[in-house]
């Protein structure tokens, strides 16, 4: 088992891609810490895989720090951050997003990333090492008509990786990022109507489908182990080739 006896926090961990790297890491021998805002659907997560669940907005700064007291009262430490956690929006031009959205998109995508790793970062620095991995998107790479603050946020944290990755590489903290394209999640459904989701899927991806949660687990739980042991500062596409079609 590639993960055997480290602990995990999985933010976002109620449902799609956290969901998936939850129960894969777990499969992998890794004691796994759910993260989210859905207690039910958390908890759930977390049963399964007799794991601990911690509800947790991870753009408010006491949630995160009860996130990482909680895992060290349970654990005793931290070896994986997965910072999922993320939000999208409605899509607007720019000159129509109200400001409380693109305040409430940076906090969740970008401050949430900042925060989980604020503070979990000095116990990875007393032991010595550390994985963060980070879910930025596809979007934060190639723009798009309509998503301005989920575009910018996602933007910002494929650089925050490399700033991450560059300031603790000598305390042996290793720190990527996923960008993902369109995968088959809950986040993703609610952004499409049957036929705007299909006219994408024909027009956006290789593949011509949507990727799994599963598929995008696969690269997190590579970047957690130690096959990635020479990997930092990288960001990994997972979008079906959407990024060239």
């Amino acid at each position: 088992m590639k993960l055997r006896d480290r602990v995990a926090i999985v933010t976002g961990g109620a449902s799609g891609i956290g969901k998936a790297t939850a129960l894969l890491f777990a499969k992998e021998g890794a004691k796994v810490v759910v993260a989210d805002v859905n207690e039910m659907e958390g908890k759930r997560v977390a049963d399964k895989i007799k794991g601990l669940f911690v509800k947790c907005d991870v753009s408010n700064p006491e949630d995160v720090k009860n996130l990482v007291s909680a895992t060290l009262r349970k654990y005793g430490k931290t070896d994986i951050m997965f910072n999922n956690a993320g939000i999208y929006g409605e899509d607007m031009p720019l000159h129509e997003v109200p400001e409380e959205t693109l305040d409430r998109i940076i906090d969740v995508n970008l401050k949430g990333v900042f925060l989980c790793s604020k503070y979990v970062i000095p116990g990875m620095i007393r032991k010595k090492s550390g994985v963060i991995i980070n879910t930025a998107s596809e979007l934060g790479i190639i723009p798009e008509t309509g998503s301005p603050a989920y575009c910018a946020s996602k933007a910002a944290v494929i650089h925050l990786t490399k700033v991450m990755a560059l300031t603790y590489a000598k305390q042996n903290i290793r720190v990527n990022c996923i960008c993902p394209g369109p995968i088959d999640t809950p986040l993703l459904r609610k952004s499409f109507d049957k036929k705007g989701l299909k006219d994408y899927i024909d027009h956006h991806t290789l593949f011509k489908r949507l990727g799994k949660p599963e598929e995008v687990a696969n690269v997190a739980l590579f970047l957690a182990s130690d096959d990635a042991s020479f990997v930092t500062g990288s960001a990994y596409n997972v979008d079906g080739g959407e990024s060239l079609a």
